[in-house]
């Protein structure tokens, strides 16, 4: 048996990582995987984290004031915001204070991922 050796491969999969986890950094620190939430089709909060929120279609809706200091693309969330997370690709960052909250798509599961900053 002979196996092929696609250096592309592992070079994409490298540059894919290093962007990925310069999403997840802080300016100060690095961050590590806290929690993990499933979301469903019903309004629900979770635990720890501000906001109510809910899928529909694969769009996951986020509903928020601005006193949950809850921030996606560097803007607090006032109202609803609405995420599309593509099944597969990185997930969408929001923050929370020091948190990083990674929405993404996994199959017919969309999730929530929580990173807390390392002390």
């Amino acid at each position: 048996m002979t196996i092929a050796v696609h250096p592309s491969v592992d070079t994409d999969w490298t540059q894919w990582h290093s962007r990925y986890s310069t999403r997840l950094h802080s300016a100060h620190r690095e961050t590590v995987p806290l929690a993990r939430h499933i979301l469903g089709e019903s309004p629900e909060q979770v635990p720890g984290i501000p906001g109510t929120w809910w899928v529909v279609n694969g769009r996951v809706f986020i509903a928020a004031k601005p006193g949950d200091r809850l921030d996606h693309d560097g803007a607090r969330i006032a109202g609803i915001e609405i995420l599309d997370p593509v099944d597969g690709a990185p997930g969408l960052i929001l923050r929370h204070d020091d948190h990083a909250l990674e929405v993404l798509r996994q199959g017919e599961r969309t999730m929530i991922h929580v990173h807390a900053p390392l002390v």
